[in-house]
């Protein structure tokens, strides 16, 4: 898993990420910052994700803002699933619904020297009354762009998503897979379901 010093880095990183960006960010990124990094699940190669944003200024880890429209948000998620024409003005309506509504934390991945994004995990929280009002976490549209993977991106993103349904009372946690990475999902503690395309982590009862 992640160290305490690499955790207490990542705290402060993103700290400084949401304090750059109070406005336009879809989610507050304090969040990010409050996460507890000693209870990530994955295993990272050297030290720890060497490629992670903290350890290099090429990648920024944040919520989604309202500019990565002109950032390559949409193209990227082409690489995910059809997406279809979006434009400026459809990108800003659903963005707002998505802030108003609560419940929707986009994380992406920003390259920097090439100002577009190029990774991005949704975590989206349903409020339910069982389980005594806690929440139900769904992981969705997770993808890394084709010339930045083998960097430990989307290792990362699931690590993060899973963190944030535990800081927002998420009771369980679920996605959908298909058979290649079952594995994968099953290293960071998700369990198959009897429809085998649907795994889930259980917090709490």
């Amino acid at each position: 898993g992640i160290n305490a010093e690499y955790g207490q880095t990542l705290q402060h990183y993103f700290k400084r990420i949401n304090l750059s960006y109070p406005m336009t960010a879809l989610f507050d990124g304090a969040l990010l910052a409050s996460l507890d990094w000693s209870k990530a699940r994955a295993e990272y190669r050297g030290e720890v994700c060497p490629s992670c944003p903290s350890q290099s200024l090429e990648y920024q880890v944040r919520p989604l803002q309202i500019c990565d429209y002109e950032r390559g948000y949409c193209d990227l998620l082409t690489h995910l699933t059809r997406v279809g024409e979006i434009t400026r003005d459809m990108f800003e309506s659903q963005f707002d619904r998505m802030r108003r509504s609560g419940g929707y934390y986009v994380i992406v991945i920003h390259h920097a020297p090439s100002d577009t994004i190029v990774g991005s995990a949704t975590l989206h929280v349903e409020h339910k009354f069982i389980h005594a009002t806690a929440n139900r976490g769904r992981i969705e549209d997770v993808v890394v762009h084709p010339d930045h993977q083998g960097q430990e991106f989307g290792k990362m993103l699931l690590d993060i998503c899973i963190l944030l349904a535990e800081e927002t009372r998420c009771y369980k946690l679920s996605l959908d897979c298909n058979e290649k990475v079952r594995g994968f999902y099953e290293k960071l503690g998700m369990k198959c379901k009897d429809d085998h395309r649907f795994m889930s982590i259980q917090f709490f009862d």
